[in-house]
């Protein structure tokens, strides 16, 4: 009976002794910001507007951040459609990160975008595009290609793109070829 109850006070103490480690939580907390929520292998987002698709993007790999309000994306293909469902947009970039409260996105790296409404490629190795604005800006040192299907070809740095008013400018370093097109 002596032996049960030395056994029965040595399991008691050791059950009221344990506490609750939260240590893993606030490891949690500190790596959190740093660490993504999801990463999606193969990633596809489809986008539809009045019944029909406006946006598809393609990614090799994603990865959500939900407290820093943001996805990253690596090998980024996208389109972008009209109402009859054509492709009126597409790009590539090596890397996107997407600011999920306002739809603005970044693209890096190798990035070229083609606009079959313009009949225009711009190409780049950045461009912050801003979603309420409508609006594509280059970064004050990267240089930013266009070329139109036309011949013409223009390049310069500090690039701005008004996608509304189809009007763009560089601050510096432009320079290329202009062919004439009679509207």
């Amino acid at each position: 009976m002596n032996g049960k109850l030395i056994l029965l006070i040595l399991l008691g103490g050791a059950v009221f002794s344990c506490s609750m480690d939260y240590s893993d939580a606030e490891i949690a907390e500190e790596i959190g910001e740093n660490t993504p929520n999801s990463v999606i292998e193969n990633f596809s987002y489809t986008s539809v507007e009045n019944g029909g698709i406006s946006f598809r993007l393609y990614a090799e790999k994603a990865e959500n951040y939900s407290t820093k309000k943001e996805t990253i994306l690596n090998k980024v293909i996208f389109h972008e459609y009209n109402t009859n469902n054509e492709i009126v947009t597409e790009g590539t970039a090596e890397k996107g990160v997407i600011y999920t409260e306002s739809d603005d996105a970044e693209l890096t790296g190798s990035l070229i975008i083609y606009s079959v409404a313009n009949e225009a490629e711009v190409s780049a190795d950045y461009l912050y595009w801003d979603d309420s604005e409508k609006s594509l800006t280059g970064s004050d040192s990267g240089n930013v290609k266009i070329i139109r299907d036309s011949g013409t070809e223009i390049s310069g740095v500090g690039f701005y793109g008004d996608m509304r008013t189809k009007l763009f400018s560089f601050d510096k370093n432009v320079n290329g070829i202009y062919h004439y097109e009679e509207d």
